[in-house]
């Protein structure tokens, strides 16, 4: 028998297994759970000179510098976040940080903050006003 959404009960505990609806292109498909809500993770690899990232691919982007590197950042939407973890084999700088749509890239005291050698270093974006604000959160090194 059809029911209306508003007439289904309600789902109080969910499970990774459980499947949504949705319409893709005109066309009701079926998707877990867990792929709805889990982000891919874009790995660029070993990266120096120029890094195009397209922000549509994903919120978590990881990265290695083999060499100093300029990143060119697409496709950002207003209101995300985005997540980037980038290590750095030696003492290489990311160098300037660019927004294809012309928006500005804002990070503490004005200028991008450079990446620990042979450490994580985890950066937080957040799309607001057409720019992007990066923050460094921290770096990780290991015991």
């Amino acid at each position: 028998m059809d029911k209306k959404i508003s007439e289904l009960t309600q789902l109080t505990a969910r499970t990774e297994s459980d499947v949504v609806a949705i319409v893709n292109s005109g066309v009701t498909k079926k998707i877990s759970v867990e792929d709805f809500i889990r982000e891919p993770v874009i790995n660029a690899g070993n990266v120096s000179g120029s890094l195009s990232v397209d922000l549509s691919q994903g919120r978590w982007f990881i990265f290695t510098l083999t060499g100093n590197v300029s990143v060119t950042l697409s496709n950002e939407k207003e209101g995300e976040e985005f997540v980037f973890w980038v290590y750095s084999n030696g003492n290489y700088a990311v160098n300037s940080m660019t927004l294809t749509s012309g928006g500005n890239v804002y990070c503490q005291g004005g200028s991008l903050p450079n990446p620990a050698n042979n450490a994580w270093n985890f950066y937080r974006g957040f799309v607001i006003n057409g720019g992007l604000v990066l923050t460094e959160l921290d770096n990780f090194s290991a015991i």
